[in-house]
């Protein structure tokens, strides 16, 4: 990650809110560290990436299991 981006965390992000947020986020210069449970995950960063900004991406589960 970089020093001197300021860093989002946002789950549900391969779709619906949670990727509109954090395409918002990438869009202001944010770098990011993404999680979703899904397979589309992998796909999601990568669009993500495109603003040219970090990201990170989870496919663990948040929270209780």
């Amino acid at each position: 990650m970089s020093d001197n981006a300021p860093l989002a965390v946002v789950t549900g992000a391969s779709r619906g809110i949670g990727h509109e947020l954090a395409g918002q986020f990438a869009a202001h210069g944010f770098d990011l560290v993404i999680n979703s449970e899904d397979d589309a995950l992998a796909a999601a960063a990568e669009e993500l990436r495109a603003a040219r900004v970090e990201v990170r991406a989870s496919p663990k589960r948040c929270g209780r299991s």
